[in-house]
């Protein structure tokens, strides 16, 4: 079932880059983070599960109000707290890192950048799938850096 809720969870994000606006992109990963969370719940992966489901919540307040360095700053520090609660080797900080990296990215309300940085949360979350061995994560990633890579050739493009 863990599998499933990953696929759909790929599903959603993979839906998200092709929005336009950083607040489309903010709901439709909002949704996805729901399923992502329920998949490593499943797996065993605590910090995954943690990440996701405080990311849902992030993205779902500065998808509602524009993100601030206050928000930001509340966010980083959970999530560090999260990797502090649920360490046991370097791997689970990875969805840690990832999460921080992506929270202060979205502060640029800059689809651009925002693209870029899910292909550096993905490569270090395909790492982590790996490590939960999470089959439907790590496919996910593949095709997430692919389609974020067609995103940007297709959307960004056309913004220069």
């Amino acid at each position: 079932m863990g599998q499933i809720l990953g696929f759909i969870y790929a599903f959603f994000l993979l839906l998200s880059m092709f929005k336009k606006t950083t607040k489309k992109i903010l709901l439709m990963q909002t949704l996805a983070f729901f399923f992502k969370s329920l998949h490593y719940l499943l797996l065993g992966g605590l910090s995954g599960f943690l990440t996701s489901m405080v990311s849902g919540i992030r993205n779902l307040i500065f998808y509602k109000i524009k993100s601030n360095k206050y928000f930001t700053i509340l966010f980083i520090i959970i999530f560090l707290l999260i990797g502090l609660f649920t360490y046991n080797t370097i791997f689970s900080l990875l969805p840690v890192i990832a999460t921080i990296i992506y929270t202060i990215i979205i502060n640029y309300n800059n689809p651009t950048y925002l693209r870029y940085g899910m292909i550096l949360t993905s490569m270090t979350w395909l790492i982590y799938n790996i490590y939960v061995v999470s089959y439907s994560g790590i496919i996910i990633q593949i095709i997430l850096l692919i389609s974020n890579i067609i995103a940007m050739i297709k959307l960004d493009k056309k913004n220069r």
